[in-house]
């Protein structure tokens, strides 16, 4: 199984498009360390020949040959909650988390 994203996901990388005025496609990198894994993401110009390429609801999600086996059951998700954390969520059931639960990435 390939990664997931969430509805919310989706509508916040397109708002994330519009304000940017740039069209994507975006990278999602995966860096494991000693016991877990940290997640990236951002916009980019292209792809690289090792690249694997999702696409969803008119969105590209780039992800290279080094990082997709630690994101093939991940789920990328938006998160607003009260305790103040705002942006993008990488939560992956198979892979302990780095000390903040995943990627909180932001804007993007």
């Amino acid at each position: 199984m390939i990664m997931e994203v969430t509805t919310l996901a989706i509508e916040k990388f397109k708002e994330s498009l519009q304000e940017s005025g740039k069209e994507g496609p975006f990278r999602v990198i995966a860096i494991p360390d000693s016991n877990s894994v940290q997640y990236k993401l951002g916009l980019e110009d292209e792809t690289q020949d090792d690249d694997t390429v999702l696409e969803l609801d008119g969105l590209q999600f780039l992800m290279d040959s080094d990082s997709l086996p630690f994101l093939e059951t991940a789920t990328i998700d938006y998160v607003e909650n009260l305790g103040g954390q705002v942006g993008f969520v990488i939560n992956n059931p198979n892979i302990a988390p780095s000390g903040h639960g995943g990627c909180a990435c932001g804007g993007q």
